[in-house]
């Protein structure tokens, strides 16, 4: 006996230190903690990023380059040749004036005339060489274009202006995707909620059980206790005494199983909620109310707002816009751009120091690979509608078997209700029977653990239509909603 009533002590203390916890503070601590949520939110935050960077694509691209280079030589032009050209020219040209003009001064003399006349051409043309010569000295026809060590420094600007629909369609998908990564979330959110409330109510029907085999583990221990004086006055046998003690170790060894079975739900819920301390007690009913709609408004609801449909709508969107952006490759591509020289010392004659302009590339001839991607796009848009056709038969389908699972878990609890109170009624006149030295131990054993196993099946059946409610809420994205559905008060 002192056994027992440290245990007793012991769960009283437990209980004492445990923490009140209501189904939506459970849902809560899951959305702050759990580690599948957590990681799906980054997800969410990646698609958001990538968003930012689809949305740059319509400004233009600033950038600065710099540069220091090393050649092997200078680069130079050699303009020598033309200098000797034009020096020749020029001695041609001033011989033939010059010889020209002496020819008719000296044309009475004949021959010698001739001659005095090339002599006063070749003179001139000479000096006249010689002159032009040192107007332009040898070494300026020599230039020296580039250093063999130079540095630049260049800001660039591009912006496309037309890119054939595929800048528009890229920033359209990644708007897209990021409504899909929040039905993702979405999704996983009413995962994660079905599993607490499943984890939840584990843990309160493994609460109730335990409260139950208490009760009938303290009930049989009371009739173990009457049975010992009833059999010292000599009114019952030494076996029907054997028989309630039997009795009372089965409750015994039941009441510890029940409680094994609470410490491991609630191991198990505090994983879910990312909690690391278990003493949890739960607060929230485990007895759903009827159900206030029928099973087509159900099934409207799962699959308008089930986000594993909004998710495949998504898909949808974003395999209409991968169509638009494979077909933007049959269009030329057009940019403005500019252009200009931040550190001009080492710029050479032939360098601008900006430029401005527009720029066009049209790939005409692809050897059929655009071809092959609008197809492949158009490929994956059918898919998905495949996919969106056979989503509505199978929530449809999942709907129905919930709804059926919901009406016959309360059926099964309503029939359970009508034969409670006869069972408590046999309880107790097997009980004042047995008191008056008239019934057997086996009797009041027998009526109690039939109270019992009736009781355990009203339980579980409350169990079983909490849960296909949750199931029917959380087709439609709702479970966060089952509060609404259970009775109040503990």
């Amino acid at each position: 006996m002192n056994k027992h009533l440290l245990t007793l002590v012991l769960m009283g203390y437990s209980l004492a230190l445990s923490e009140p916890l209501s189904l939506q503070d459970a849902m809560q601590k899951a959305k702050q903690k759990n580690p599948q949520l957590v990681a799906s939110k980054t997800h969410l935050d990646k698609a958001e990023a990538q968003k930012t960077s689809a949305r740059s694509l319509f400004m233009p691209k600033l950038s600065i380059t710099g540069k220091v280079t090393k050649i092997d030589d200078d680069i130079t032009i050699d303009l020598r040749d033309m200098r000797t050209a034009i020096l020749g020219s020029n001695y041609a040209s001033t011989y033939t004036s010059v010889y020209a003009l002496a020819s008719q001064q000296y044309a009475a003399y004949g021959d010698e005339g001739k001659a005095m006349a090339q002599k006063a051409a070749g003179t001139a043309a000479t000096q006249g060489q010689q002159t032009l010569a040192a107007q332009m000295p040898e070494d300026k026809f020599k230039l020296k274009v580039q250093d063999d060590l130079f540095f630049n420094a260049t800001a660039t600007l591009v912006w496309p202006i037309f890119t054939g629909g595929k800048i528009y369609s890229a920033y359209k998908a990644s708007t897209e995707n990021v409504e899909a990564e929040k039905a993702a979330y979405n999704l996983v959110e009413n995962t994660v909620m079905m599993e607490v409330c499943t984890r939840y109510f584990t843990v309160r029907l493994a609460e109730e059980m335990v409260s139950l085999r208490t009760e009938a583990y303290n009930t049989i221990q009371a009739h173990v206790d009457q049975a010992k004086k009833l059999e010292e006055g000599g009114q019952i046998s030494r076996a029907e005494r054997l028989r309630a003690e039997v009795a009372f170790v089965e409750a015994e060894t039941e009441k510890d199983n029940a409680e094994r079975d609470l410490s491991l739900a609630r191991l198990a819920l505090a994983n879910t909620l990312g909690e690391s301390d278990t003493a949890l007690t739960t607060t929230t009913s485990i007895v759903p109310k009827e159900l206030s709609e029928s099973l087509e408004e159900y099934k409207k609801r799962a699959i308008e707002n089930y986000p594993g449909m909004k998710q495949l709508e998504q898909a949808k969107k974003r395999s209409e816009r991968a169509v638009t952006a494979a077909r933007g490759d049959y269009f030329p591509t057009i940019a403005l751009f500019g252009k200009k020289e931040l550190y001009t010392k080492d710029l050479t004659i032939l360098e601008p120091e900006w430029a401005v302009g527009v720029v066009a590339e049209w790939n005409i001839f692809h050897g059929g690979e655009t071809a092959g991607k609008v197809a492949e796009a158009k490929a994956t848009q059918r898919e998905v509608l495949s996919l969106q056709n056979q989503a509505v038969q199978n929530i449809s389908l999942l709907v129905e078997k919930r709804y059926r699972e919901y009406q016959h878990a309360k059926g099964r609890l309503e029939s359970l209700k009508k034969t409670e109170e006869l069972a408590k009624e046999s309880l107790e006149d097997q009980q004042k029977v047995f008191n008056a030295g008239m019934g057997t131990s086996l009797d009041v054993v027998d009526a109690q653990l039939s109270l019992e196993r009736l009781r355990i099946a009203m339980l579980k059946a409350n169990y079983d239509a909490t849960m296909a409610l949750a199931g029917l809420l959380e087709t439609s994205g709702q479970v966060e909603k089952i509060q609404d559905y259970l009775e109040s008060g503990k």
